[in-house]
């Protein structure tokens, strides 16, 4: 009789156990970890329950340059959710009741070795920022202590559930979803590899102390045999028939038995409990419970006595849970009311579990037309709360607007539907996908023009000029702002949108930023000296406050009125952190750092300046100001005198902020780059920097940085023997342009007069003054 014995494999396939078969589809796997291996990415790897996710992770390991280091893994289904923080980042002394000594987390642990997060998606949802952070910034902190720890690891994540889907729902962040999925390896189930079986059984059943083998109808009742639990059910199987079978070779009568001892019953039951634990809201015995009364009454055509016949109880059963389903809904509602008055008093925070209570209990509605009224408005302001609280990129928030857009259409009021792309708008425009963000920001204007909602019309053309902005289109910003009425906004000019934000001042900031770039200087100053002043404005809403203190400290750190950027900064801070404003509270430390660093106080503006974006801002919308920071911390390496630190940081920001087509501040980073160069004795790149920039500046219309542009390179001119041409070119620079505009400005013009001066004395270029 044809057996099928076990061959142990050998070199480069004996790596890993599981690593048998030739299925299509398992050796694509196996090429896949090859080539992704060798990479420092993170990786996430997707499969079934059981089909062999942690081993993939291990051959990752073996087979990267980090091999030689540690192999930690940790399930984060596993540990309880109040001890997942302190297992994964650690903690100090001290930091909690019973934390009686200092403890490294697995991030600090693992050194320089491979984490794996084996299933990833039940990481709690609070947790997932400070990951993010770690994987982004390469550091985290532990629980209680003071400064970062540097994370030097890989991290490998695992799940069986679709992160994506739970993305959508708000389970999951989406920005940690695509950091960690870099690349992405699909393990395919047992069910996909069946012609894998006889060589998986074979391997199973030689590492038993009882050795078995099986015949060759036994492998292919095994090949017809369905696999819920994968590799990890077939183990089990080959385990069981080593110990209890009476012969050694399995023939298909011995192997039947085993086959069904988990009968089809029980399987449908587990499938069936796992399908009740996906439905919506977080209580699923009542969410269950509720899906049975309301298809028992549809089967019986809403006849209670029947339904409740259907489920085995009595008719007062069915009209209990009837009746407190209704009453469940009428706090629901009033939940509603109460969280809508919250967030008028800008109370965001306190409004959020009023709106998650009032979500999970509607989601077990029926579909009736008041009932999808009210879930859009729990959706909107739940969204609405938690961008205020946790930034414009949190998952949650993302999802909510998503499920709003997706129930109001038909029932709500076109308005309405602009008011929930408004929030996907700023989605876009916060992870700098700037492209979606313009084509979103003009179906917003064509919907708010059909229905001409004034809200509509002034958050539509708010999205557009922001848009504009940040794509380095100031004129065209401007532009929109003045189609929109929005130029000009006065002290008392009040425009709150639909998501709760101070549109009149948004506009405000940036017809100040873009006439700023474009050179109207006065205009800029009108606008800045205007948020000031509706920033001083007593009983103000608190989100309003910030947006004008936020508007009021960048104008003032671009114009360098050091007398007015440090309290403006300090106090964009300091109301931004007593609200709960984390993205805000992030841009008044950069801003407060700025000023600082213009002091002489390097050391503590940058620590400020990195707690403040990679702490606050990264996962709160900081993509949307990268260029800014970066320049701004560029500029604080060369006073510090670490030109090779800024060339090195810049050269990546310029790359990243080509990428993203991100240009509102690209001339400038080219300038301090190439600044940077010429520190460090590289002439030749710093002038060729200093040229791409003044065309750069010329393309975009920025004229702040083109003469910047032509300051630095006719200076970098004149040190080389090249005065004239340093003359011509810092003329064009400055052109139509007075001393009175900017400190910029003002020392451009200074040594331009310095040059000619120069030259005027000089009998080799009298003539060429003259001509001048």
């Amino acid at each position: 009789m044809n057996t099928f014995p076990f061959v142990p494999l050998t070199g480069a396939q004996a790596d890993y156990d599981a690593f048998i078969g030739e299925a299509p589809a398992f050796r694509q796997l196996v090429r896949m970890i090859d080539r992704v291996a060798p990479t420092d990415h993170a990786l996430l790897i997707i499969g079934p329950t059981g089909s062999g996710k942690e081993l993939v992770a291990r051959r990752v390991h073996t087979r990267s340059l980090r091999h030689d280091q540690p192999f930690v893994d940790v399930n984060c289904g596993a540990i309880p959710e109040h001890l997942v923080e302190a297992e994964l980042f650690g903690h100090v002394k001290g930091a909690f009741t019973g934390a009686g000594e200092s403890r490294p987390g697995l991030l600090q642990q693992v050194g320089k070795g491979t984490l794996l997060l084996d299933e990833i998606g039940e990481l709690p949802l609070a947790l997932q920022p400070k990951l993010l952070r770690a994987l982004e910034t390469r550091a985290f902190r532990p629980i209680g202590a003071s400064s970062n720890v540097r994370f030097e690891g890989r991290v490998v994540a695992s799940t069986h559930r679709d992160l994506r889907e739970l993305a959508h729902q708000g389970l999951f962040r989406e920005d940690l979803f695509y950091r960690l999925a870099v690349f992405v390896l699909g393990v395919p189930g047992l069910n996909q590899r069946v012609e894998d079986i006889p060589a998986l059984a074979a391997h199973f059943a030689s590492q038993q102390e009882r050795r078995i083998e099986f015949s060759p109808a036994a492998l292919r009742r095994l090949g017809r045999h369905t696999w819920p639990g994968h590799i990890r059910q077939l183990r089990n199987l080959i385990s069981q028939l080593s110990v209890l079978a009476e012969k050694p070779l399995i023939d298909e009568d011995t192997l039947e038995p085993f086959l069904h001892s988990e009968t089809a019953g029980s399987v449908s039951r587990a499938a069936l409990a796992d399908m009740l634990l996906q439905l919506e809201g977080r209580d699923k015995l009542a969410a269950a419970e509720d899906l049975l009364v309301d298809r028992a009454l549809e089967r019986s055509a809403g006849n209670k006595s029947a339904a409740a016949a259907l489920l085995g109880v009595g008719r007062k059963t069915v009209e209990r849970r009837l009746k407190s389903r209704e009453e469940h809904h009428r706090e629901a509602h009033k939940s509603l009311e109460h969280a809508s008055a919250l967030i008028d008093a800008a109370r965001f925070a306190e409004a959020i579990p009023h709106l998650r209570r009032c979500v999970d209990v509607l989601k077990t509605s029926r579909d009736e037309a008041a009932t999808r009224r009210a879930q859009f408005d729990a959706y909107r302001l739940l969204g609405m709360s938690l961008r205020s609280v946790h930034g414009w990129l949190y998952a949650e928030a993302t999802a909510c607007y998503a499920a709003a857009l997706e129930i109001g259409v038909g029932i709500c009021e076109p308005g309405e539907i602009a008011a929930i792309q408004f929030g996907v708008w700023t989605t876009q425009l916060t992870t700098l996908q700037l492209k979606q963000a313009r084509a979103s920001a003009q179906e917003m204007l064509q919907r708010a023009q059909n229905s001409g909602d004034r809200v509509s019309l002034d958050e539509a053309h708010v999205a557009m000029t922001n848009t504009l902005y940040w794509l380095g289109d100031s004129e065209e910003a401007l532009a929109c702002l003045a189609r929109g009425n929005l130029l000009g906004v006065t002290r008392d000019d009040v425009r709150t949108g639909s998501q709760g934000i101070d549109l009149a001042s948004l506009a405000l900031t940036f017809e100040g930023l873009a006439a700023y770039q474009i050179g109207e200087f006065a205009q800029a100053r009108r606008a800045m000296e205007m948020l000031i002043l509706r920033a001083g404005e007593p009983g103000t809403h608190a989100l309003a406050h910030v947006v004008n203190l936020q508007g009021a400290a960048w104008l003032a750190c671009l114009f360098d009125d050091r007398a007015r950027r440090g309290p403006l900064a300090s106090e964009l801070e300091s109301v931004s952190i007593a609200n709960g404003f984390a993205f805000y509270r992030g841009m008044g430390q950069i801003l407060r750092g700025v000023h600082l660093s213009a002091q002489g106080l390097n050391a503590e503006a940058e620590v400020l300046m990195l707690d403040g974006y990679d702490n606050h801002m990264v996962c709160n919308g900081g993509a949307l100001f990268h260029s800014f920071k970066m320049w701004q911390h560029g500029e604080l390496l060369l006073r510090s005198g670490r030109a090779q630190e800024c060339e090195a940081m810049l050269a990546g920001a310029v790359d990243e902020t080509l990428a993203r087509q991100e240009r509102a501040h690209l001339g400038e980073l080219l300038v301090t780059r190439a600044r940077a160069q010429w520190a460090l004795g590289d002439l030749t790149s710093a002038e060729q920097g200093l040229r791409t920039a003044l065309s750069t500046a010329l393309a975009l219309g920025s004229v702040p940085a083109r003469v910047d542009a032509a300051r630095y390179l006719a200076d970098l001119l004149r040190s080389t023997g090249r005065r004239a041409e340093a003359i011509d070119t810092l003329a064009r620079g400055v052109r139509e342009q007075s001393a009175e505009s900017t400190g910029r400005i003002a020392d451009a013009i200074a040594l331009l007069a310095e040059l000619r001066h120069e030259a005027s004395a000089d009998p080799d270029t009298q003539g060429l003054v003259a001509g001048r």
